[in-house]
C-alpha cells in the first residue's frame, strides 16, 4: 500500500512581494494535538504517563513490619509513645516472710567473739571452774553464771561497788574513780551466738552500763567457787 506524496512546494517556494509564506502550513499533521488548544501531556522519564494523584483520604497505611524470618509481623508502636519496661513479678508475701525468717535463724546461730576483763585472781578461779567439767567452755561458764545470778544481779552490783578516790558530802564521787569487784586487766574470750549476745546487751542497758564486763565481772566473782573478792574496809 502506497501513501500519496504531499506537495511541499508551497513551503519552500520563493516569497513574493506582500507575501509571507506559512512554513508551518502542511506540518500540522506532524505535531500531535495541533489545533486543539491544549498542551501536550507530560510524560514521565520512563516514557509512560504518570499515574493520577491519589486522594489523601484514600491513601493506604503502610503495612506492618515483617519479622526477618518471614513469620508473624512485628507489633507496631505509635509514634512518640514509649513501651513500658517489663517488670519482674513480685514475690508473694509468704515467700518474703519465709526468707526473712531463715535469715534471722541463721543470724541467731552465728558466733560473735567478745572479750571480758577480770582481775588476775578471778581469772584463776574462772579457769579452774572451766576445766573442772568436761565440755564446759568459757562461753558456757559465763552464761551459766549470768543465768544463776539473774535475780540477784542488781544487789550484787551494788555491793561490789568500790570507790578508789576519797569523797565527801559536798561533792559527788567521780564515776571514773569507781570500780567493781572482779574487774581487772586480764582477758576472758567468749563466743556467744548473736541471740545470746543480744540478751547480754539488753541486760547491760538495763543495769545502766556501756560495757558488758562492768557487771559480768562482779557476777562471776559472786558465782565462782573459791575465795571471793571483797570490798576493802
Amino acid at each position: 500500500m502506497t501513501t500519496p506524496e504531499e506537495n511541499l512546494g508551497s513551503i519552500f517556494a520563493r516569497p513574493t512581494a506582500n507575501t509571507v509564506p506559512n512554513r508551518a502550513q502542511g506540518l500540522g499533521g506532524l505535531v500531535p494535538n495541533r489545533g486543539t488548544g491544549g498542551a501536550p501531556p507530560r510524560q514521565s522519564p520512563t516514557g509512560s504517563n504518570p499515574p493520577p494523584p491519589k486522594d489523601p483520604e484514600e491513601v493506604e497505611e503502610a503495612p506492618p513490619p515483617v519479622a526477618p524470618s518471614g513469620g508473624t509481623p512485628l507489633p507496631q508502636t505509635p509514634s512518640g509513645v514509649e513501651e513500658p519496661l517489663a517488670q519482674a513479678p513480685a514475690e508473694p508475701p509468704e515467700a518474703v516472710e519465709a526468707e526473712e525468717g531463715e535469715t534471722e535463724a541463721a543470724l541467731a546461730k552465728t558466733k560473735h567473739r567478745t572479750t571480758l576483763y577480770v582481775s588476775p585472781a578471778l581469772h584463776r578461779r574462772f579457769e579452774r571452774y572451766v576445766r573442772a567439767a568436761r565440755g564446759r567452755t568459757n562461753t558456757s561458764a559465763v552464761l551459766e553464771a549470768v543465768a544463776a545470778k539473774n535475780s540477784t544481779t542488781p544487789q550484787i552490783i551494788q555491793e561490789s561497788k568500790v570507790s578508789v578516790a576519797a569523797g565527801n558530802e559536798l561533792f559527788p564521787e567521780d564515776p571514773r574513780a569507781v570500780r567493781y569487784l572482779g574487774a581487772g586487766p586480764v582477758q576472758i574470750q567468749i563466743a556467744p551466738t548473736y541471740a545470746q549476745l543480744q540478751v547480754l546487751d539488753t541486760l547491760t542497758a538495763k543495769y545502766g552500763f556501756e560495757a558488758r564486763a562492768t557487771w559480768i565481772a562482779p557476777v562471776l566473782n559472786a558465782f565462782l567457787p573459791g575465795k571471793k573478792e571483797k570490798v576493802p574496809e
